[in-house]
């Protein structure tokens, strides 16, 4: 490791440590209006990114719809959800695993926000959830899912689970494709340094509709969400090639 990077690690960490900070003013500003938190977790998110050093492109914003959706994603590394709700113009929460919500403060403050906590069991309790979520889609909140489960472990993309046809159908809201490209390659699932200086590459695909369509769609609607996420990664690993060279 170089002495950049050494000295990127460092920034970022800590940066991500003063989310204990960020985390009791989001608490605070989350109850009864959590879009009012968006500002200052886009603040810490964009200090994460700045800390880490890495090169951004970003296409395919045009392509969200007005209004609500359900967002799918690949997930590689930590830097996806910061990366992602920071470069997105929406109102965003996230489908987050048990685990997260028992980290001390930060934990308070994802639940705070309006996050969907989730078990990864597809047990009765997550569909439950799921369900709870419904009109808060419907009316404000977009809802993302890295719908793989959980981080690649070599950065190439997973199958996905259900949940987020399940909730695009009963909401009946758009499902938009998204995908990260290059976040393995910075810091990949289990690594402890940020490589810094490298491309974080996202890309935004064309709404897949769900009007008219169940429940009993979600198969063939997880998977055209599958291939579409694919297509995205691959256009994002061409760039993030191309950024190499550069």
């Amino acid at each position: 490791m170089s002495g950049g990077e050494l000295l990127h690690t460092v920034a970022t960490y800590a940066a991500v440590g003063s989310s204990a900070v960020v985390g009791l003013v989001v608490i605070a500003l989350s109850p009864g209006r959590p879009e009012r938190a968006d500002p200052v977790i886009r603040g810490w998110c964009n200090a994460v990114l700045a800390a880490a050093g890495v090169r951004e492109d970003v296409q395919g914003l045009e392509n969200l719809p007005a209004g609500t959706c359900v967002l799918v994603c690949n997930h590689q590394s930590n830097f996806d959800a910061p990366f992602v709700f920071t470069r997105l113009p929406k109102h965003i929460r996230f489908v987050a695993k048990r685990e997260i919500y028992r980290i001390p403060i930060f934990g308070a403050a994802v639940k705070a926000m309006g996050n969907i906590r989730v078990e990864r069991t597809g047990s009765d309790a997550d569909h439950q959830r799921i369900e709870a979520a419904v009109q808060q889609v419907r009316t404000r909140t977009s809802i993302l899912f890295f719908a793989e489960g959980t981080r690649s472990t070599d950065g190439k993309l997973r199958p996905f689970k259900k949940g987020a046809a399940i909730l695009a159908t009963d909401a009946q809201v758009p499902i938009v494709p998204v995908a990260v490209a290059g976040a393995h390659e910075i810091t990949p699932k289990g690594g402890l340094w940020v490589h810094s200086g490298r491309p974080l590459v996202l890309r935004v695909g064309k709404p897949i509709p769900t009007t008219g369509l169940t429940r009993d769609d979600r198969d063939s609607l997880t998977e055209q969400a599958h291939d579409a996420v694919a297509a995205l990664l691959e256009e994002g690993n061409r760039r993030v090639e191309e950024m190499l060279r550069t």
